[in-house]
């Protein structure tokens, strides 16, 4: 132990510093990715490789050293979209929200009262409320906006006559992100044959994500939220807001006791091209 100390020096303490920087900020950008959702399995396949360099397990060693030569390359192919999204968040500045970000409370108000009003209107609509895992790489697609979230911005952004409510809109940190982004089309083959477009693009998102996501029918003038894969139709618009509050109420941002939606919650993704049927 002595001469361990012996040889720490100041450079070794620099040296360390330095790791322990890289490999924080390193975690910080990946926080949210599917990356992130990955690192369990990362380290067991690093442990299993230091345990068959250690335990006299020689097929398991000679599986685990094949494998470890293209490790690296694997990894690379499996996220190349993270990869990319995380060195495009190098270097840029935190997100501050400003002065006129509303209260959680008036943002799922003025949610609630778009979904509503565009289901009267038969108007269809897609919205994507971002919780945990971030939805940058669906935003990047889009046409920014950075916008306070109202409900004429809604009913404005869905119009048909807007070009861009065939897409579908996300708004992060209590702000509309973007609108006309494309979201990811489910492959479940045992959904409703009369569902189109924007059903399929609601359920693939949230099954890609833990994003929420209110779906506003064209045809069906209802609203449905769906979550995790799972579709609840025909909402009313005071079940929607209780719904939407309970559970965005589990995700906190860790500097605000109150756990504003603003820190909490990215929201929404605008419809995928070609609308929906149902």
């Amino acid at each position: 132990m002595l001469e361990i100390l012996d040889q720490f020096s100041v450079w070794a303490a620099v040296d360390i510093l330095i790791i322990a920087f890289i490999t924080y900020h390193i975690l910080l950008l990946i926080r949210g990715t599917r990356a992130a959702q990955m690192l369990t399995g990362i380290l067991i396949v690093i442990a299993t490789f230091l345990l068959s360099s250690i335990v006299p397990l020689t097929t398991l060693n000679w599986v685990m050293n094949k494998f470890y030569s293209s490790f690296i390359i694997i990894i690379i192919i499996l996220f190349q979209d993270d990869i990319r999204h995380v060195l495009s968040r190098m270097g840029k500045k935190s997100f501050i929200p400003g002065s006129d970000s509303l209260s959680s409370s008036q943002i799922l108000d003025e949610i609630t009262r778009a979904a509503a009003a565009l289901a009267t209107k038969r108007i269809g609509a897609l919205i994507v409320i971002e919780r945990n895992i971030i939805l940058s790489r669906y935003v990047e697609v889009g046409t920014l906006l950075d916008a306070r979230v109202s409900k004429e911005l809604l009913l404005s952004l869905f119009h048909p006559s807007s070009p861009v409510h065939d897409g579908a809109a996300i708004v992060q940190r209590g702000r509309i992100s973007a609108a006309g982004c494309f979201l990811p089309l489910t492959r479940d083959e045992n959904l409703d044959p009369n569902w189109g477009t924007r059903h399929r693009a609601a359920i693939g998102i949230s099954q890609e994500t833990d994003a929420l996501v209110v779906l506003v029918s064209e045809e069906g003038a209802s609203i449905s939220l769906v979550v995790d894969g799972k579709v609840s139709r025909r909402m009313e618009p005071k079940d929607l807001r209780k719904s939407l509050t309970e559970l965005l109420a589990e995700v906190k941002d860790p500097g605000d006791g109150n756990g504003s939606l603003e820190a909490k919650a990215s929201l929404f993704s605008f419809f995928r091209p070609g609308g929906d049927k149902q």
